[in-house]
């Protein structure tokens, strides 16, 4: 996927706005979990989607190694995240004697991987796994069985079969990533 989002960013900076659908597809969701673990609400991810969606436009030209997009646009949602929870819920932190946490530079480096590692393994799904795993686990609200099983020509009753082989499929698939990225990381590769 490196070399495809080297090739997206270029396609974007050249004004391909099939390009820019192609990234908000791939990345959206990814933009909006970074700030639901952030502490957003589905309303407030939205708006946090939309900040990254200006920055990317505004900055996307100064991307030094298009093949960190994706931890680019990570780091870039939670910066909103938390920057809209600052600016919106100012007195309810100060009285409700909770603080949101922030995470160190190294949970945010390996929460940055992590979520690259999600992409990768989300594109090597089949198909028919990807789309559901986004309706049904990624998609904000959820998208009901009932509706995935009439977009997908099934019987309701098997979505949850169906989607539950599909999480077990994308769990090896970020096993196999995870091991990858490990052993580079370990013999100085990475």
């Amino acid at each position: 996927m490196v070399t495809a989002d080297r090739t997206l960013v270029k396609r974007c900076l050249n004004g391909d706005e099939e390009a820019w659908v192609e990234l908000w597809a791939h990345y959206g969701p990814v933009v909006k979990a970074v700030a639901r673990r952030a502490g957003c609400d589905s309303e407030e991810a939205r708006d946090v989607l939309q900040r990254v969606a200006l920055a990317a436009l505004q900055g996307l030209d100064g991307l030094r190694d298009p093949e960190k997009l994706g931890g680019w646009l990570a780091g870039t949602a939670r910066y909103q995240a938390f920057d809209l929870i600052r600016r919106r819920r100012p007195a309810e932190q100060l009285f409700s004697g909770s603080a949101v946490h922030e995470p160190s530079p190294e949970e945010s480096i390996q929460r940055d991987r992590d979520l690259v590692i999600l992409r990768r393994a989300l594109s090597d799904l089949d198909e028919r796994c990807r789309r559901m795993i986004q309706k049904l686990d990624l998609a904000d609200p959820p998208v009901s069985y009932r509706d995935v099983a009439e977009a997908e020509g099934l019987k309701p009753s098997s979505v949850g079969p169906i989607r539950r082989r599909c999480l077990n499929r994308l769990r090896k698939i970020i096993d196999k990533l995870s091991d990858r990225r490990s052993g580079a990381h370990i013999s100085g590769e990475g």
